[in-house]
């Protein structure tokens, strides 16, 4: 770490040398450009722009306050670097990171949503990390005898998925953003007919054949009206269900209004009113009956013949329909899972990756240095960064010191400020009028601060620097 030290401040030293010295308060050089920064950010807010000459004035007194600040080792507070932290933190992730990579991530991700898959698969899992070698030789043993028998029936003789014994490994269409990444990346990679080397997931190791891809079919926005098959309901029970839905069906042929019926019959509690899902339906997030019904509608308002799904009836209506999956709606929810799976490590690794090849970093500093090197310099690669960690630093000192030197100050002192009461001929009484008197009190204080500190500090302008901003 102390090798990092030194480059970082070799760095740094160049970078002041770079920049053009507008302001010296003491020995502390100011730059042109933080001087802009602030100057283009806050003058705005006057009714009457100020001139550069003019709003030097006031930044000189806000530097004075900093550097006094600085003086009292105000910095040097735990609750400083605690505040300081909070707002650098969050602020350096968003470029501790690749945004190239998690550009191509996402673009893979929507592409993947552009096709279905029909897989099976068999699984091995892993429930402790001993079992990981063990799972991997099962896998490769499993492949082999897959070149001479039906995969499904292998799928039930020795996956380990609890699901086989209901789907013989057979998992149906599927589309992106529907399973793991490690499975999804292997499944839209693979050929008709083909199955994968062993893919490792967080259950384990996965072997994975694709029966057959289509382009997407889109999504549709749908309601329903569902009646749930009970528990344990015998065959007369669920006929009985059958026909009511069929008796709905025939009151919505005759031009019964489907929201009506939605509210007198529909026992699904989770949608919208009318029936309406709370996601848009896309491939593997139902049930193929469901699915095949709703994407066969072709208008808005048409209405499904009564599905017989696994846990129920349904008579689908359509809402809308697009023929891709709408990207900028997607966007969000692929963003937040590059973050939260396994491909956020995919992004740290190649920032990791970039960072030890732009600085040349020795193989020997661990992946952790090198994000404390990156996070080390991010001032020096981002000079806007640097400015607005300027700011924040600035404000907090100045916020503090400020506090302390008047306003805390101007509220206890009982005594001045019921003497300043006493000569200002108010015609209220004191406490009426209290928060004026303190204001009067703080720009008192305020004056004979900014005095002292102009007599205390030596400042110099580059005058020919100066009037060069506009």
């Amino acid at each position: 770490m102390k090798k990092i030290a030194l480059i970082l401040s070799s760095l740094l030293v160049c970078s002041v040398a770079a920049a053009q010295t507008l302001l010296t308060i003491n020995d502390k050089e100011i730059s042109k450009q933080e001087f802009e920064y602030y100057y283009k950010k806050n003058n705005h807010i006057e009714s009457d722009t100020l001139s550069a000459e003019a709003y030097m004035e006031m930044f000189i007194n806000f530097k004075l306050k900093v550097e006094e600040a600085y003086a009292l080792k105000y910095d040097t507070l735990s609750s400083f670097e605690e505040e300081f932290n909070s707002y650098r933190t969050p602020l350096a992730s968003a470029l501790l990171t690749d945004s190239a990579k998690i550009k191509e991530l996402e673009e893979e991700a929507y592409n993947f949503l552009l096709k279905d898959v029909e897989v099976s698969h068999i699984l091995f899992r892993i429930d402790t990390p001993e079992d990981t070698t063990l799972a991997y030789e099962k896998a490769l043993a499993a492949k082999k005898r897959a070149k001479k028998m039906d995969f499904n029936k292998l799928a039930s003789e020795v996956s380990e998925d609890p699901s086989v014994v209901m789907n013989e490994g057979h998992l149906g269409w599927t589309t992106g953003m529907t399973m793991v990444y490690p499975f999804e990346k292997a499944a839209f990679a693979l050929k008709k007919g083909k199955v994968s080397e062993p893919v490792r997931t967080m259950f384990g190791y996965h072997l994975i054949k694709v029966h057959k891809t289509r382009p997407t079919r889109g999504e549709v926005q749908v309601a329903h009206i569902f009646k749930r098959k009970p528990e344990g309901a015998d065959s007369a029970q669920i006929d009985a269900i059958r026909k009511e839905m069929y008796r709905i069906h025939s009151v919505l042929e005759n031009g019964g209004e489907f929201e009506d019926l939605v509210r007198a019959h529909s026992e699904d509690k989770n949608t919208k009113p009318g029936g309406v899902l709370p996601y848009w339906v896309s491939t593997g997030q139902t049930n193929d009956l469901f699915e095949d019904a709703a994407f066969a509608l072709k208008h808005p308002g048409d209405f499904s013949q009564v599905v017989e799904a696994p846990y129920g009836f349904h008579i689908i209506q359509l809402i809308d329909k697009n023929e891709k999956p709408n990207y900028e709606r997607w966007m969000p929810q692929i963003q937040t899972r590059i973050r939260m799976d396994e491909r956020a490590l995919i992004v740290r690794k190649s920032f990791i990756n970039k960072t030890r090849k732009e600085y040349k970093l020795a193989d020997s500093l661990t992946d952790k240095e090198v994000l404390e090197y990156a996070n080390a310099n991010l001032e020096i690669k981002y000079p806007e960064f640097a400015l607005l960690m300027q700011e924040y630093r600035d404000g907090i000192l100045l916020f503090n010191i400020s506090k302390d030197q008047i306003w805390d100050k101007a509220s206890k002192d009982e005594a001045k400020l019921k003497e300043i009461y006493e000569k200002g001929n108010f015609d209220k009484p004191y406490n009426k009028v209290r928060g004026i008197v303190i204001s009067k009190y703080q720009d008192e204080l305020e004056k004979e601060w900014i005095k002292a500190l102009r007599e205390k500090y030596t400042i110099k302008v580059n005058q020919d620097i100066l009037k060069s901003i506009k």
